[in-house]
This record gives C-alpha cells, sequence and structure tokens, in this order.
C-alpha cells in the first residue's frame, strides 16, 4: 500500500529569507556561459504570496481532468514507481526530463502530416483546380468533365496527399501501438528542484544510461538567480523562457522545457509559482497542477 504520510523538510530546506543571505564566491561564468545560459534580465527575488500561476496549468490540469484522475481505480498521488521516474512534479520536487529523438522525430513527422492534411491539401485542391480550369479554357478542343482531372497538376495534388495520410496516420499508428517505443522520454532527468531539502540538481547526461542518474551540481536554490531571456518567433513576437544560473558555477537550469517558451507575464508568473514552491514558509502554489499532492 502507498505511503500516504505527509512529507518532513530538511534543515536545508528553503524560505525566502535565504536570498538575502551574503555570497562569498566571486563568478566564475565564461563568456559563452554569460551568453547562452545566464543572458536576458535578471529578475528580482520575491515572496510571492498570492495565487499566482502561468495560465497554461489550466490548460495542462483543468479541475475537470483532476477530477478524472482522483476517480481512477487504484489512483494514488504517490504511485511505486515515482521516486525513479525522470519526469516529476509533485509536493517534494520538480524534475524534468525531455523526450527522446525518437520520439521528437515521429512527432515532427506527425505535425507535418496534420498541417498538409488542413492546410496544405485544401489549398492545393484550390490551386490545381484553377490552373486545370485556365488549362482547359485556353484548349477550345478539350471537355471540361472529361479532361478536369487530367490536367498533370493533379499529379502533385495526391502525392501531397499520400504523403500527409501516411506521416499523420502512421506516426499515430506507431503511438497506438508501440507507445513504449515512441513515447518515452530520456533515460534520466536533466535538473530538479526538490522542496523538501531546498537543494536545485543539474544531472550530467540524461540520454545516455551510463550516466543518466549522475548528478553534476547540487547547489542551494536561494545561490540561483533567475534571467528571463527572449527570442522572436516565426512572426516577428517576442517570446520568453526562464533560466536559474547559478551566481558563481556555470551551474543552470533551463525551465523552457516544463514552463515552454510564452509570454512575459505568464513567465513572470511561473517564477512566482516556483519561488513559492520552493519556499516551505508557505503552502503549496494554488495551481490545479498541485491539489492532489495538497494533504501530502
Amino acid at each position: 500500500m502507498t505511503d500516504l504520510t505527509p512529507i518532513s523538510y530538511a534543515e536545508t530546506a528553503h524560505t525566502s529569507e535565504k536570498f538575502l543571505w551574503l555570497r562569498s564566491e566571486p563568478c566564475h561564468h565564461g563568456k559563452r556561459f554569460r551568453l547562452t545560459a545566464a543572458s536576458g534580465q535578471q529578475l528580482t527575488y520575491r515572496h510571492p504570496t498570492e495565487a499566482l500561476f502561468p495560465a497554461r496549468e489550466l490548460v495542462d490540469m483543468p479541475p475537470k481532468r483532476l477530477r478524472e484522475l482522483e476517480q481512477m481505480p487504484n489512483h494514488s498521488p504517490r504511485p511505486s514507481d515515482r521516486p525513479e521516474h525522470p519526469l516529476r512534479w509533485d509536493e517534494e520536487c520538480l524534475r524534468y526530463t525531455s523526450q527522446t529523438k525518437t520520439n521528437f522525430i515521429i512527432g515532427v513527422v506527425r505535425a507535418f502530416g496534420f498541417i498538409g492534411l488542413v492546410w496544405m491539401v485544401p489549398v492545393c485542391i484550390v490551386s490545381v483546380s484553377f490552373m486545370s480550369i485556365s488549362y482547359i479554357n485556353s484548349q477550345p478542343d478539350l471537355s471540361f468533365w472529361s479532361d478536369f482531372f487530367s490536367y498533370s497538376g493533379w499529379d502533385i495534388f495526391f502525392f501531397l496527399l499520400a504523403f500527409s495520410i501516411i506521416a499523420w496516420g502512421g506516426a499515430n499508428l506507431l503511438y497506438r501501438f508501440f507507445p513504449d517505443y515512441t513515447s518515452g522520454f530520456q533515460p534520466g532527468p536533466m535538473w530538479e528542484l526538490n522542496r523538501r531539502t531546498g537543494m536545485v540538481k543539474v544531472f550530467a547526461n540524461s540520454a545516455k544510461k551510463s550516466t543518466a542518474w549522475k548528478v553534476a551540481h547540487e547547489l542551494p536554490f536561494h545561490e540561483f538567480d533567475c534571467y528571463i531571456q527572449s527570442s522572436p518567433s516565426s512572426q516577428g513576437i517576442a517570446q520568453y523562457n526562464l533560466s536559474l544560473v547559478h551566481y558563481s558555477l556555470e551551474a543552470h537550469v533551463a525551465l523552457v522545457g516544463m514552463f515552454g517558451v510564452t509570454s512575459r507575464l505568464d513567465q513572470l508568473a511561473a517564477w512566482d509559482m516556483v519561488q513559492r514552491f520552493m519556499d516551505t514558509s508557505q503552502p503549496l502554489p494554488d495551481s490545479p497542477q498541485w491539489e492532489q499532492f495538497r494533504s501530502l
């Protein structure tokens, strides 16, 4: 039976007052590290007490979905495989890993197939139809109904249609019948924010089994600075993501994998939520994602 005893906090657990502690070590960041991980605007530390969280949390875990999970047979907020799982979001820690390369490639193929079906194929139908009608009108000896589909441009349409169906349908079949192969994560985590201990773990190499769970850095949360970084979308619209950077060592946590690339306001809310999650003097953030863990 799953142990549902509430967690106890270690002496190293984080509280917001620790952000005021003096830092004795000098900065050892190289130029390349500053231009990548430590670029952007450094955000100030706060003591957030309001129920702020990114808007996408209501999309990822709406209250209706939370009720459905709680009613599932044998559902437990502490499944037996939780400690060894490289992806976690619970009362004890935030732990993240990325998808496997195979999963990423299949996902890209599926996305291209879906775009082809819902956008490219309709556009192709209209374009080829217009060219076919123009071709028939330029040749008086041709009959519209008998020669409409004989236009050579329809070969492009049928090729595009076949590619889109194979790409989208084939990827869906792989996800359905081979979920362990196509929907997996890296063997180990990339990073972990632990509320119970107040520590941040940065793992060495999550892609290889030999180094999957090897810890490269384990440092207190209050020694990390948060940077908000911006990059333009394909339409030229500014998008933002967060990066936690140790003030002295070249150790950082890219929060973009967990919180995505969104608006500046959403990223500021995510930073407030992370601070409140790590602060053991406060309850868990008021987000639907944490409701099933609140009693723990």
